[in-house]
């Protein structure tokens, strides 16, 4: 009953973390009537999803260039009590999508299937990777890009440090002196520095034995510690990740809103859709400046016009066989 049109912006809207009784109210506003309901609307989306070209596809059909440097992550979520994560795999320079897929759980096998099915896209050039560190992706990245530079990011090894003794609201004057000189490890502005600073922490460590979760912190920075070093080596990466946990924070916070679905595949339906419109949507407000006001996929140097709604742009141009 309703033209494809007014789905497509009913969904655009959703997209843009708009509620669905929000989306829902928006609409009969329009019509002044009630013409839709969030039962409609859900049924809606998972049609338009399933009619949309895949991640895959959309990237066979517009050819983006891959810089070479790539950031993998798993996103752990639940639907009804049921746990599985969401792997990426992404290009840390134009932010573009390379690659997801859902998995039981972070796994070599299961980041070396979300690697082997992006094909050559990132299986020749590649110049550095980043991660936080999981086993299981570490053994995949290893065993596929053998001697490729690999940085951890340090800001999640901050992060993981800080579950253990909360650095934002310092307790006492020990906690507040650990906090200093984990700072001066991980944001070191040398190699020497850093590993100086780590020497300095665990004699530190050993005039405190009595404090368990300082040794703990010892274990945390050792594991990996030269992993964290990469960047001064390879001085064109970064030590953080922060733009892929970014992306991360956008999924989570969107597929809250999912709790309306009602079956499992609903879920790859939506996940599509918000790789899709990430991928479309325009970086309007980034502090860099060669990114402001371009898209992932133009990043990527795709030639792409001036699009409103790219379920529409897609809909109405897109070429199967890519040419």
């Amino acid at each position: 009953m309703f033209d494809i049109q007014v789905i497509e912006q009913a969904v655009f809207m959703y997209l843009r973390s708009v509620s669905f009784n929000a989306v829902v109210a928006i609409i009969q506003s329009w019509f002044n009537q009630t013409v839709l309901t969030k039962e409609v609307l859900i049924d809606h989306i998972e049609q338009l999803a399933e009619r949309i070209p895949s991640n895959a596809e959309i990237t066979a059909w517009l050819k983006p260039k891959r810089s070479g440097y790539y950031a993998l992550d798993g996103t752990y979520m639940k639907y009804r009590g049921r746990g599985f994560v969401l792997l990426i795999l992404f290009d840390v320079i134009t932010l573009d999508i390379i690659n997801w897929e859902f998995a039981i759980e972070e796994t070599e096998e299961s980041y070396s299937r979300l690697i082997e099915n992006a094909h050559s896209e990132c299986r020749t050039n590649v110049k550095g990777l980043f991660c936080d560190g999981d086993p299981g992706l570490l053994k995949s990245l290893k065993n596929l890009f053998p001697g490729v530079p690999i940085q951890l990011c340090v800001f999640h090894k901050y992060s993981r440090v800080g579950q253990i003794i909360p650095f934002v609201r310092v307790r006492n004057e020990i906690d507040r002196e650990i906090k200093r000189r984990v700072e001066a490890v991980l944001f070191a502005q040398s190699k020497d520095e850093a590993i100086k600073s780590l020497k300095e922490l665990k004699s530190y460590a050993n005039q405190h034995k009595k404090h368990k979760k300082l040794q703990q912190i010892i274990g945390i920075l050792k594991r990996n510690f030269d992993l964290l070093l990469t960047h001064f080596d390879n001085p064109e990466m970064s030590p953080y990740n922060n733009v892929l946990e970014g992306f991360n924070y956008i999924v989570k916070r969107k597929t809250n809103l999912m709790k309306g679905f009602k079956k499992p595949i609903n879920i790859n339906r939506w996940i599509k859709l918000i790789m899709l419109d990430w991928r479309f949507h325009k970086l309007t407000e980034s502090e860099y400046k060669e990114r402001r006001n371009k898209s992932p996929l133009e990043l990527a140097d795709c030639k792409l016009p001036k699009i409103y709604n790219w379920m529409r742009y897609v809909r109405e141009n897109y070429d199967v066989s890519g040419t």
